[in-house]
């Protein structure tokens, strides 16, 4: 499953987003893609959206990666420092 996120991820939006990605928390079959190429801000809440991702993926056996980041970009900076890539595979 492929979920694409664009814009900036603050609180109203990571709310909006986790509502959005309803069905993928509903799925516990397969692998997941986050596709960050449009996305340009990530706050508190955002990075908590994707822990969430991640624990309920990995929980159900599979894998979750970030693709579309830009490794001279301040969101990859973001992710780095926060350890997200130690959590999912960057594509």
């Amino acid at each position: 499953m492929v979920a694409a996120l664009a814009g900036g991820l603050d609180t109203v939006a990571s709310n909006q987003a986790e509502r959005d990605l309803a069905p993928l928390f509903e799925r516990t079959d397969c692998d997941v893609t986050i596709d960050c190429s449009e996305l340009r801000y990530i706050s508190s809440s955002g990075l908590r959206l994707l822990l969430n991702v991640y624990k309920h993926v990995n929980g159900h056996g599979h894998h979750a990666a970030l693709t579309g980041l830009n490794p001279a970009g301040e969101l990859y900076e973001a992710l780095e420092l926060a350890g997200f890539f130690q959590l999912f595979a960057k594509e």
